[in-house]
């Protein structure tokens, strides 16, 4: 889903004009953004926390040639989802999968 799909559903529920969705989204992700940055975490109930992981340095391999190659310390980002998100992830159904039980009823290409 990208950030325009968004605006257009948002609008839709709440019966507001596309530009003006448009213009709190974009001032809400601002935010996340200057707070990550800020705090190295921020967490949004009942989504999760998007965390800043620190990763140490270390010698990596260029793939091509084999040469040591070293990698600086540099900050991750992370999320970690809520247990409730989680268990509405693992218990959203499925698709139903055709089956065929006689042949030529279909295929599965």
């Amino acid at each position: 889903m990208k950030r325009q799909d968004v605006t257009k559903n948002v609008a839709g529920k709440t019966g507001l004009e596309q530009k003006a969705v448009a213009e709190v989204l974009k001032i809400f992700l601002g935010e996340i953004e200057a707070g990550i940055i800020a705090e190295r975490s921020i967490q949004l109930r009942p989504l999760g926390t998007f965390v800043v992981k620190k990763r140490r340095a270390k010698m990596g391999r260029n793939p091509l040639t084999n040469e040591p190659v070293p990698v600086p310390e540099h900050f991750t980002l992370t999320f970690r989802p809520s247990r409730r998100f989680k268990i509405k992830l693992n218990n959203k159904q499925s698709k139903p999968i055709k089956q065929f039980t006689e042949p030529g009823q279909g295929s599965l290409f």
